[in-house]
């Protein structure tokens, strides 16, 4: 026990700042390099390029992209959507768009039969890099491999002393750019399953305050 003018005098030990939505962004023109960095002669590139494509079209997590299966696939008379489970056993259905090419390109090159709804949609290989193992992908997996393409698309993925390239990078290179063609933050939080509108709005902030960095290096030379 401890009396209690002694306790008085103890002052809360104060936790470090944390500073929010540090994760680095891609630029248009450095998400177009990533994207066509896989050599997609081959069936490694295949499927990267479609994970890829997969992030920046749907901007979902890197837990919903290694849990996607075959049979979260779902087709309309018009188009493609991916069913995907998110944070807290939430379910979404995003539309696919240009990356559900891709996706089908990966999966009859792969040999993955369409009728087979519990294969992962993206599974790693042997080492001869063309037999499919049929378990999903870590989320590790897919890390090294944006980092991979990002060094091949000459962009700096490890930056000392911040946080460096990631897979959430895509994720959020998707959100950003879907506010910066004027859609609305309403729809976008929707889109990106963000349960609180205020995540969505940093985003925002987030761009107000890269502009204002860079004209104040401007002012500075």
């Amino acid at each position: 026990m401890v009396a209690w003018d002694v306790v008085g005098d103890i002052q809360a030990v104060k936790s470090p700042k944390v500073n929010k939505n540090t994760t680095p962004n891609l630029t248009e023109q450095q998400a177009i390099a990533l994207l066509h960095a896989p050599d997609k002669s081959t069936l490694l590139g295949l499927r990267d390029h479609a994970i890829l494509f997969t992030y920046f079209k749907t901007a979902c997590r890197c837990s919903a992209i290694t849990a996607a299966t075959i049979g979260d696939l779902e087709r309309t008379d018009t188009d493609w959507f991916l069913n995907v489970k998110e944070k807290g056993g939430t379910e979404r259905r995003m539309p696919l768009l240009e990356a559900a090419k891709p996706i089908h390109e990966w999966v009859e090159e792969s040999g993955i039969e369409l009728d087979d709804p519990s294969h992962p949609l993206f599974a790693p290989l042997e080492n001869d890099r063309r037999t499919i193992r049929r378990r999903a992908m870590s989320q590790q997996a897919i890390l090294d491999l944006v980092k991979k393409y990002g060094r091949q698309a000459g962009i700096q993925v490890d930056r000392p002393g911040r946080r460096g390239v990631c897979t959430h990078s895509l994720r959020k290179t998707a959100i950003n750019n879907a506010l910066e063609h004027g859609a609305a933050v309403e729809h976008v939080q929707q889109w990106a399953g963000h349960a609180d509108i205020r995540t969505t709005q940093e985003y925002i902030a987030y761009q107000d305050k890269g502009v204002e960095e860079a004209a104040r290096r401007c002012q500075i030379r």
